[in-house]
Formats: C-alpha cells, sequence, structure tokens
C-alpha cells in the first residue's frame, strides 16, 4: 500500500488525476482519516491484550516486617522438667526474630467468573466493530466532500470556457457592430448596447476564473496535490431501482453498523451485571522463595495450592437495578437506531428522487441547447444582414449561455445526489465503477 501510494503520488506529479486517483490520495493523507485508522487499530490491540484474561495471574511479592519484639515461647515448664533428669533446655524458645523477610512466588486464576470475562472479550470484539463503523463514516464524509470538490472544479472550469465562448462571441458582435455603426448602417444605441453587453461579459468571466482559482485552491489541500484533473462530468442513465438501494442501506450503512456495535456493547454488559448473581471460582498457589531460618518460617510450608468461592451475599450495589439500567441502555440503542434508520429511509429517498431529476433536467435541456445554438446562428446572421438588432444577438447569445450553465448545473447536481445516494446505501466504492461505464460530458 505505501509502494502504491509513493507511486501514485509521483505520478501525480506529472500526470492528471482521476477521482479514483484523488481518492486514494485522500485515504492515504487526511489527517482525521488517519486518526480513525489510529482508534481502530488501538481498539484491536486492545482486544488482543484482553486475551491474557483467561490466563492466570502470576506475581512476585516481598515483605519486610518489624515487629514491636521478638516471638518467644515460655518453655519453662519443660525446663523445670528437663531439669530432674539432668537434661539442660532452655526456659525460652525463640521463634522469630523481630524483623522478618520473606519473598513469594503467587499465581491467581479465574477459573470461573459466571462469564463476565467472555462478556467482556465480546465488548472488545466490539469496540473494534465501533472504530470500523466510525472510520467508515469518516470516509464517506470525506467522499462526499471530494466528489464537491473535484467535480465543482471541472463545474468552474468548463464556466470558465462557457463564460470565455460568450465573452469571445460577444467581442465579436461589438466589433461588428461598430463596423455597421461606422457606415451608418445601425444606430449609435445599438453600438453601446453591444458595448454594456460585451463589458459584463467581461466582468463575469474573470469572476468565474476567480471561482475557479478558490475550487482549484480547496480541491488541492483536500488532496495535496495540485495536478490537473482528468475525469470529466458524467451521466449514468442504468441507475438501479429504489428497493435495492433501500435493501443496501439496511445491509451496508456505516452508521447503522455503528448502532449494531453499540448494541452488542450493551447485551455484553447485561451478562456481565447477570454474572453478579453467580459465584467466582479463583485457583490459587504460593511458592517461598525466601525467608529467614527462624524456627516460625521454617515449619511454614515450601509451597500451596488451592481453590476458592466467593460469592457475595450482600453487594453494595443493587445488582436486580444494575441490570435492570443495562438492559434499559440497550433499549435505548435499540430505539436509535430504529429512528436514524427511519431518517436514513427519507435522507434515501430525497437523494434518489432529487438524482432522477437532476437526470431528467439534463436530458430535457438538450432540445433548448440545439435551439438556442440555432437561433443564435440566425440572429447573428440577421443582425450582419440588418434585419435584427444588437439586443437581439446579445439576448440569443446570453440565451444559450445559460443552457449550457444550466446543462453543466444539472449534471453537477446529478453527481452530487448520485455520491450522497450511494453514500447512504454503504455503496462508496461503486461510485468509480459508475463513472467508467458513464457517458461522459464534453
Amino acid at each position: 500500500m505505501k509502494f502504491f501510494t509513493l507511486f501514485l503520488t509521483v505520478t501525480t506529479l506529472f500526470a492528471s488525476v482521476t477521482i479514483e486517483d484523488a481518492w486514494h490520495l485522500v485515504e492515504d493523507k487526511n489527517s482525521g482519516m488517519q486518526a480513525s485508522k489510529h482508534d481502530m487499530q488501538a481498539a484491536k490491540l486492545k482486544r488482543d491484550s484482553a486475551k491474557s484474561m483467561y490466563l492466570p495471574a502470576i506475581s512476585l511479592s516481598a515483605s519486610y516486617t518489624h515487629l514491636d519484639k521478638p516471638i518467644d515461647l515460655d518453655t519453662s515448664g519443660i525446663s523445670e522438667l528437663m531439669a530432674h533428669f539432668s537434661i539442660p533446655f532452655p526456659s525460652t524458645l525463640n521463634l522469630s526474630e523481630q524483623d522478618i523477610f520473606l519473598a513469594d512466588l503467587q499465581m491467581m486464576w479465574p477459573l470461573y467468573v459466571g462469564g463476565k470475562i467472555d462478556a467482556a472479550q465480546d465488548i472488545y470484539s466490539a469496540k473494534i466493530d465501533e472504530a470500523e463503523a466510525m472510520l467508515e463514516m469518516k470516509k464517506d464524509k470525506e467522499f462526499l466532500k471530494l466528489v464537491k470538490y473535484y467535480y465543482g472544479e471541472v463545474v468552474s472550469d468548463a464556466l470558465c470556457k462557457t463564460r470565455k465562448e460568450a465573452l469571445k462571441a460577444l467581442q465579436l458582435h461589438y466589433e461588428n457592430a461598430q463596423k455597421l455603426s461606422a457606415q451608418g448602417q445601425i444606430a449609435k444605441v445599438e453600438l453601446l448596447n453591444a458595448e454594456v453587453k460585451r463589458d459584463a461579459a467581461k466582468i463575469a468571466y474573470e469572476k468565474s476564473l476567480d471561482n475557479l482559482a478558490i475550487t482549484k485552491r480547496a480541491l488541492a489541500l483536500l488532496i495535496h496535490s495540485d495536478a490537473a484533473l482528468s475525469s470529466s462530468l458524467f451521466i449514468y442513465k442504468y441507475n438501479e431501482s429504489f428497493p435495492y438501494y433501500e435493501k443496501a442501506l439496511e445491509e451496508k450503512s456505516a452508521t447503522l453498523d455503528l448502532f449494531d456495535a453499540k448494541s452488542k456493547q450493551t447485551q455484553s454488559l447485561i451478562e456481565i451485571k447477570k454474572a453478579a448473581f453467580k459465584p467466582d471460582v479463583i485457583g490459587f498457589a504460593d511458592y517461598n522463595l525466601y525467608r529467614d531460618d527462624s524456627l516460625l518460617m521454617q515449619s511454614l510450608p515450601n509451597w500451596f495450592a488451592g481453590v476458592m468461592l466467593k460469592f457475595d451475599l450482600i453487594a453494595r450495589e443493587d445488582r436486580s437495578e444494575e441490570i435492570s439500567i443495562a438492559k434499559l441502555q440497550d433499549a435505548k440503542v435499540i430505539a436509535l437506531k430504529k429512528e436514524a434508520l427511519e431518517n436514513l429511509r427519507i435522507l434515501l429517498e430525497k437523494s434518489y428522487k432529487e438524482m432522477l431529476s437532476s437526470l431528467k433536467e439534463y436530458e430535457s435541456l438538450d432540445s433548448s441547447l440545439a435551439l438556442a445554438k440555432e437561433n443564435y446562428r440566425l440572429r447573428s446572421l440577421s443582425f450582419k444582414e440588418g434585419l435584427a438588432t444588437s439586443s437581439d444577438v446579445v439576448d440569443a447569445q446570453l440565451f444559450l449561455e445559460s443552457i449550457k450553465t444550466k446543462r453543466l448545473n444539472a449534471a453537477y447536481n446529478y453527481v452530487l445526489k448520485l455520491s450522497q445516494l450511494l453514500v447512504l446505501s454503504g455503496e462508496r466504492e461503486k461510485f468509480f465503477d459508475i463513472v467508467k461505464e458513464a457517458e461522459i460530458l464534453e
């Protein structure tokens, strides 16, 4: 992946960038997406580290204890008895010194904890699902931004060309008007009208250049590249039916995946709370590594092992209430998912209808474009023959420009709504397949 990214980065310095190339650049360099990837990696590491919860915990302990006095055993009775047999025996027996040193190797092993460990593992796995869903949602957001910026630059560039063509046509018309005015064939007001419209077209063209510069800058900051764009606006007439996208939404939506991950966590939390009513069975062992040579210490075993059962008869928290709270949290997640699904369906239908509306608008403007071109051609010829006024030519040119602009905007809106539709239905990557099969607009 790193080699591919390096290759793509170097290539874009010398070649144009397709929409798919631009997306790969965003995936690799977007800071927000990198942060989401780190969250997912951290969740995976946390899940892996939690597997050790099934294993025993082994610890090394060392202690020093100072007693107020040594531990002595009064053996005077024994001493007096032994004296009758002329056997010396101390009247006091020292069991331990005043300072005690101990070192032990200890082991605790949860053999059964009521299912808490399994539930905790499920929560960590659900955390990964949550992180993946958050990453996908971040990708969706940045993808929509990329489509808006990328094709926004494409549209801005096309509008600049349209305005430039209009300016060129109105400049030519103004020059023709100057010639006709010099020959006395048109009134001065016609010449002034041609000049005013030419100047207005020049201002509109300069504004379009400024807008293009802004869109170029926005896209360059997003993809970290100033390379030229090679993907064009497109129209795809073989769109799927609405039920297809609706089904895909329910199966692939990152937003719904997020709620599913949250639901898994709350359900596992319920199991953890239920485990409070079950006993814990713990295996334990201790191996002595060091002790002093006192009688008391030497009398202790070198090691011991056993099993402990622990059950809280009275807990500080109401265990039944804790289960009820966990169930309420789960019910809340389910309700929020249901609400989100309803809202997503509405948004999906809105995007679908707006996409089709933009497509219809674009197709309906084909006849208007043909009419506008022919009307401008005829008005220009009529003006040269003195059968049309300057206003007629200017109006025809402006009408042609407006139709071209409407078609560009319709195509742009179609692409935006299509990208929104695919993102909502969880089929973001399908966008690039459509681009390859779609009708490219020149």
